[in-house]
C-alpha cells in the first residue's frame, strides 16, 4: 500500500503532490482598460460629471419654483368671505296697463351691478322689474316675455330681457308675481326708463309704461258703447219668417280672447246682440260669418269671430251672441251690413261710437 502514496511527483519527488501554484497576476499595460475591483474608487472625472448633473437639476427646479411663486404672487385672490353684496337702488313705480288680455302692474324697478339670484349677466349692470299680472278673462293667456317685453333706455335700442322669472301661461281668474331682468349700461337712471309690451315681430299694437312723468293708462284700455238698435232680418229661405237682432253694445278693444293683442294701428270692434225668433218654427240663418259684414269706405270685411248660433228654436228670446271685426283704431262710427240670404247686396246699419 505504501507504494500508492509514493508515486512520483512531477518533480521526481516521492510523497503527496503539492498544491498547484497560482498563476502570476497580469499587470495592466499602458492603454488597457479594466473595471475597478471591489473597494476601488471610481475615477474622479465620473464623480465630477454626477455633481454637474445634480447642480443643473437643482438649478432647473429652483427656477421653476421661483416662476411659480412669482405667478402666485401676481394673482389677485379675493377670499369668498370678503365678497360684498352689490348695492341696489329701488324706484317705486306702481303703474298698471292692459296687454294681450292681461293686466300688468309694474310694482318697482331696481338697479344694481348684479343680482345674487341671477347669474345671467351679459351687461355691466342690470335693471330688475317686479311685476304683478292678472288674468280677468275667461280663457288661459300666454305671453312670451323674451319677445314681447322690452326696456326702453334713453339713447339705447329697445333691450330684451336677459332672464325671466314670471309664469308664461296664466289661467282665467289667476294672478302671478315675478320679475324681468335687463342688461343696461352702467349708471342707468331708473326714473328715465319705460317698459314696452308688445311683439314687434308679430306687429302688435304696443303698450308703453313710463316709470315717471305723464301716463294715460286709459289710452290702452277698451271701451264699451251702449246701443239701442233693433234689426229685422228676413230669412228668405222661408218667406214671411224673420229674426230680430237687438244690438245692445259695441266694444272697442286692443285684445280679444283667442286672438291676443291687436295688430299695430288696428282695434277689435265687437258687436253684442240679443236675438229673438218670434216664429213658431225654427229659423236657421247659418253662422254669422256667412251673412254679416263690416263696411269700410265701400270695402267689406268678414268677421274674425262669431258666437251667434247658426239656428234659433221656435219662440227663442234674448239669445246672446257677438261678432268681432278688426278695423283701423279710433273709428267714430261703424256700418254693419246684413247680407241677403240669396242674391247680391244687403241692408246697412250705421252706429255711432
Amino acid at each position: 500500500m505504501s507504494d500508492l502514496y509514493s508515486l512520483a511527483s512531477p518533480s521526481g519527488r516521492s510523497g503527496p503532490w503539492p498544491a498547484p501554484e497560482r498563476p502570476p497576476r497580469l499587470e495592466a499595460g499602458p492603454g488597457s482598460k479594466r473595471r475597478p475591483g471591489p473597494g476601488e474608487e471610481k475615477p474622479s472625472w465620473q464623480r465630477l460629471w454626477l455633481v454637474l448633473v445634480l447642480i443643473v437639476a437643482l438649478l432647473a427646479l429652483g427656477g421653476t419654483g421661483l416662476f411659480v411663486w412669482g405667478w402666485l404672487q401676481s394673482l389677485e385672490l379675493t377670499p369668498e368671505t370678503t365678497t360684498s353684496v352689490p348695492a341696489i337702488t329701488t324706484l317705486r313705480v306702481a303703474r298698471t296697463a292692459p296687454y294681450a288680455g292681461l293686466t300688468f302692474q309694474v310694482i318697482d324697478a331696481q338697479y344694481a351691478s348684479a343680482f345674487s339670484d341671477d347669474l345671467i349677466r351679459p351687461g355691466p349692470a342690470q335693471v330688475r322689474l317686479h311685476l304683478h299680472v292678472v288674468n280677468e278673462g275667461s280663457a288661459q293667456i300666454s305671453v312670451i316675455y323674451y319677445d314681447a317685453a322690452r326696456l326702453l333706455v334713453p339713447g339705447q335700442k329697445p333691450i330684451a330681457p336677459s332672464n325671466v322669472k314670471l309664469a308664461v301661461a296664466l289661467a282665467p281668474g289667476k294672478s302671478a308675481d315675478g320679475w324681468l331682468d335687463f342688461p343696461v349700461p352702467r349708471g342707468t337712471r331708473l326714473e328715465q326708463l319705460k317698459l314696452q309690451l308688445g311683439s314687434t315681430t308679430l306687429n302688435e299694437s304696443l303698450v308703453v309704461i313710463p316709470f315717471s312723468g305723464p301716463f294715460d293708462a286709459a289710452s290702452y284700455s277698451g271701451k264699451v258703447y251702449p246701443q239701442n238698435l233693433s234689426i229685422f232680418y228676413t230669412y228668405n229661405a222661408q218667406p214671411g219668417l224673420y229674426l230680430t237682432y237687438h244690438l245692445v253694445s259695441v266694444e272697442r278693444q286692443f285684445a280679444y280672447s283667442g286672438w291676443g293683442q291687436v295688430k299695430a294701428g288696428q282695434q277689435y270692434y265687437i258687436f253684442n246682440f240679443r236675438v229673438d225668433n218670434p216664429n213658431g218654427v225654427a229659423v236657421n240663418p247659418g253662422p254669422g260669418f256667412d251673412y254679416l259684414r263690416l263696411v269700410l269706405a265701400g270695402n267689406v270685411r268678414a268677421p274674425l269671430d262669431s258666437t251667434l248660433p247658426t239656428g234659433f228654436k221656435p219662440g227663442a228670446h234674448q239669445v246672446g251672441g257677438r261678432v268681432m271685426f278688426s278695423a283701423p283704431a279710433g273709428l267714430p262710427s261703424l256700418t254693419l251690413r246684413f247680407l241677403y240670404q240669396y242674391g247680391q247686396g244687403g241692408n246697412d246699419y250705421t252706429v255711432q261710437l
